[in-house]
């Protein structure tokens, strides 16, 4: 595929880099970890209506290991 990856959160075709992340979800990201770094045990379902990112997007990033997850808040971790 030379220089395209497929993003880890969406499936969309993106341009490589090291995160394996397409800018539109990395944007959604970055959303999130800017609420997390201040709110730390803010629950997946408020980080969720305050950014407008989905649920499933944000355990995504769980799931990949940006985040970390205890009793329904997340962490950073990256």
């Amino acid at each position: 595929m030379g220089n395209y990856q497929i993003c880890d959160f969406c499936g969309n075709l993106t341009e490589k880099n090291t995160i394996k992340m397409c800018p539109s979800c990395e944007q959604m990201y970055q959303k999130v970890r800017r609420i997390v770094e201040v709110h730390p045990d803010t629950i997946v379902l408020d980080l969720s209506n305050q950014t407008g990112v989905s649920v499933s997007r944000i355990l995504a990033f769980v799931d990949n290991g940006f985040f970390t997850m205890k009793e329904g808040t997340v962490e950073v971790l990256k």
